[in-house]
């Protein structure tokens, strides 16, 4: 699961999660999807969905669905409260291996579009293009280290801005595994930084699960969340 961006009257709220380099195996569908809740001091968000189709198209290509979340967010203000909710932005994209773990290294590049198709209170009324370099490090089978380097272009009113993670991660048994670390975006006068952890569990039928937890230091939000991912 990605970084998704949803707007409220065009004030920017950013759920994190990471990108892999990994590529979905030639002619595999794979799907992904979930639910978060974050939370602040005056604002409460809830999102369903986080839904993601990725299709290989060689072993080294995929084009990737970004079908979005269905939203709702809380906001507390002076003598009340109000409640929206509505579709976030959808968005197109491709992903291509550079290099293959033959050294112990991946790395692939990913760009994507995301598309303003969502409700009136979550869309960005522009389209977007953004741009990354995905990269996993195997040190031994049991612990790897991963990192993403994203650019997103400034469109319209929207502010250009970068985005830096550092994921190690590590086995915790044969089906269970764990990560945590660090995701970063920044702007021209606003900064997010995460620090973030989880749990994966492979299941037999071959679907993954996967619960996380984080809380951004500099703007003091907390999220909690689940997902799975299954190919076909």
């Amino acid at each position: 699961m990605d970084f998704s961006l949803c707007r409220l009257n065009h004030i920017p709220r950013i759920v994190p999660a990471g990108t892999g380099s990994s590529i979905t195996p030639q002619n595999m569908l794979g799907l992904e999807g979930g639910i978060q809740f974050s939370n602040t001091d005056f604002n409460q968000q809830f999102d369903i969905g986080q839904l993601l189709l990725r299709y290989g198209l060689t072993e080294q290509f995929e084009v990737r669905a970004l079908l979005g979340s269905y939203t709702s967010f809380d906001q507390e203000l002076l003598g009340g409260s109000r409640t929206v909710t509505g579709f976030q932005d959808m968005g197109i994209g491709a992903k291509y291996k550079l290099l293959s773990n033959e050294s112990k290294i991946d790395l692939s590049a990913l760009a994507e579009i995301s598309l303003p198709v969502g409700s009136d209170e979550f869309t960005s009324n522009e389209v977007v293009p953004s741009i990354g370099l995905l990269a996993d490090y195997a040190f031994h089978e049991t612990l790897s280290f991963s990192s993403n380097l994203g650019y997103t272009l400034g469109v319209g009113d929207l502010e250009d801005h970068w985005l830096f993670t550092v994921t190690p991660g590590f086995t915790i048994s044969d089906n269970v595994g764990g990560y945590f670390g660090y995701a970063g975006r920044y702007y021209g006068n606003f900064e997010q930084h995460w620090i973030e952890g989880g749990i994966t569990f492979g299941l037999n039928s071959g679907v993954q699960l996967d619960a996380n937890i984080g809380y951004d230091t500099e703007n003091e939000i907390t999220f909690i969340g689940a997902g799975f991912a299954k190919g076909f």
